[in-house]
């Protein structure tokens, strides 16, 4: 059966072209020129997404959203703003007002149906896979934050670790710090784990086996007070890298383990990264600010944003490793890639090697640290 779409709009040109466009992807299309006639169809034939303008005459797509997010009904239909109302104030103001994403006209209609194709896999997970198979409600379900990288050997397992340490002392929450990385995990290894295999345990499961319980049942304790799932580390055990339906289930359940998962993706966008990454709600990309980095991670960014990934998910991070003024400072780097740098983090190779070495994380080997309060401070922005 179709997935059905509202649109919602007072440009009659734009419910032609945009329907018929969505009707041509395979999509049920139903119309409404106004605020309270698209509340009216909604009540009593609920779609699956809304497509919402929000300059519209007596009732604004805002208060429409507001509305919808407000009722116990209709607060799950994902909502996509099409607009525009470019600002960025508009934007947030959308997104404040209940919107999943924010899309300015005109548009590729390949990033609208991205974002349509997103939000229904989302919508279907977090609705009804998710509490068929842990039996808990959508509200359960924690922040699940992806950290990746254009290339590798730039600090994503180290970023992934020590954030989520910097977000259970920041929330005083549960955090589960995994990486879906067999062959290649180099957290087990950081934090002392000379071999773990408590996700290899879930991947030999049917993905049908795998629900949040499982998962609580294989995760282990860090004496910092994170939860962690790790990935195998021989290099044989890269074979688990075929395993995307049981990886997808992990990925699906993983939220409902947990209030915060940092799950450790490593570089590039294999096809596993490609399978899991659209359960994230959240993407950190670590950029390295060289200008092969740089020109990398832009590539990475156009591809997440064709997946569906777009600014609204992604929050870049700088990492620089070497004390040397041949790198691109942070203010080039994020006019470069068209994205805000959402953290700096300043060299510190003598606190890395001692931690390294020590098996103890960097933010808890030197909490009094720069590296320490730029983590802390990472944290406090992700869990407002």
């Amino acid at each position: 059966m179709p997935k059905k779409i509202l649109i919602v709009d007072d440009d009659v040109e734009t419910l032609r072209l945009v329907g018929l466009m969505l009707e041509r992807e395979g999509y049920e299309i139903s119309t409404s020129e106004n605020g309270e006639h698209a509340l009216e169809k909604i009540e009593n034939d609920p779609p699956d997404l809304v497509l919402l303008d929000v300059m519209m005459p007596e009732m604004s797509g805002y208060d429409v959203a507001r509305h919808l997010r407000a009722q116990t009904e209709t607060k799950l239909i994902p909502i996509i703003m099409f607009t525009a109302k470019a600002q960025i104030d508009d934007k947030v103001k959308g997104l404040e007002s209940g919107a999943d994403a924010y899309l300015t006209k005109p548009t590729w209609p390949r990033e609208l149906f991205a974002q349509v194709k997103v939000l229904l896999a989302r919508a279907k997970t977090s609705q009804a896979t998710s509490i068929a198979a842990t039996g808990e409600h959508p509200s359960s379900r924690g922040l699940m934050i992806g950290v990746l990288s254009a290339k590798g050997g730039v600090g994503v397992s180290s970023i992934s670790t020590n954030l989520g340490i910097a977000l259970h002392k920041a929330s005083n929450k549960s955090v589960l710090v995994s990486d879906f990385r067999p062959g290649s995990s180099d957290i087990g290894l950081d934090l002392g784990y000379s071999n773990p295999y408590n996700l290899a345990a879930l991947l030999d499961k049917s993905p049908d086996k795998i629900n949040a319980n499982s998962i609580k049942n294989e995760m282990i304790s860090h004496h910092s007070g994170i939860q962690l799932l790790l990935s195998p580390r021989r290099a044989k055990d890269a074979v688990y890298i075929n395993e995307i339906d049981s990886f997808m289930a992990i990925a699906q359940h993983l939220p409902f383990s947990s209030d915060y998962i940092v799950l450790d993706l490593g570089p590039a966008l294999p096809p596993l990264t490609q399978a899991v990454i659209d359960f994230c709600d959240e993407v950190i990309v670590v950029v390295e600010p060289t200008q092969t980095g740089i020109a990398q991670t832009k590539i990475l960014l156009e591809d997440l944003f064709e997946m569906g990934i777009g600014e609204g998910r992604l929050r870049p991070v700088l990492v620089n490793r070497n004390r040397t003024g041949m790198q691109v400072n942070w203010h080039e780097v994020q006019e470069k890639i068209g994205q805000k740098i959402e953290a700096v983090f300043t060299p510190a190779p003598d606190l890395a090697f001692i931690s390294n070495a020590q098996s103890n994380p960097m933010i808890l080997q030197q909490p009094n640290s720069i590296t320490a309060e730029q983590f802390r401070k990472l944290a406090s922005e992700i869990a407002k």
